[in-house]
């Protein structure tokens, strides 16, 4: 088959594709954060950015609306912890230098009674 016209146009067609692949650069890989509540076994990581804030905490129904019960460290710009919850669904907001906030990662969200949003968290 090497002499028939089929297999010069694809042994040219074969060339042209080498070359192209050969001078493709590759895309610019940018790193993604995944924020918002992850679950890790039987623990639930919290990542948030806030870049300018000089205190996170997290409060929720799990810890009885008490943000000082759960603190978040500082990883450059972003914060996080990690906390043990059991199977269940579960209301909860950040406290960013004193001001409270839902999660604006996670957009499972549900109307609380002063008239904000608190983020929902389904733990299975």
């Amino acid at each position: 088959m090497k002499n028939s016209k089929f297999s010069k146009n694809f042994e040219s067609s074969g060339t042209a594709i080498a070359e192209t692949m050969r001078e493709a650069k590759p895309a610019a890989v940018v790193p993604v954060k995944a924020y918002g509540p992850h679950q890790m076994g039987d623990s639930i990581m919290f990542i948030a950015s806030f870049p300018k804030a000089k205190s996170v905490q997290l409060a929720g129904d799990f810890n009885g609306w008490k943000p000082e019960k759960n603190p978040l460290t500082r990883t450059g710009d972003d914060w996080q912890t990690k906390i043990r919850l059991s199977k269940g669904t579960y209301q909860y907001r950040f406290v960013v230098d004193g001001h409270w906030q839902h999660d604006h990662a996670n957009n499972m969200t549900q109307p609380n009674p002063y008239g904000g949003l608190n983020s929902v968290l389904k733990v299975s």
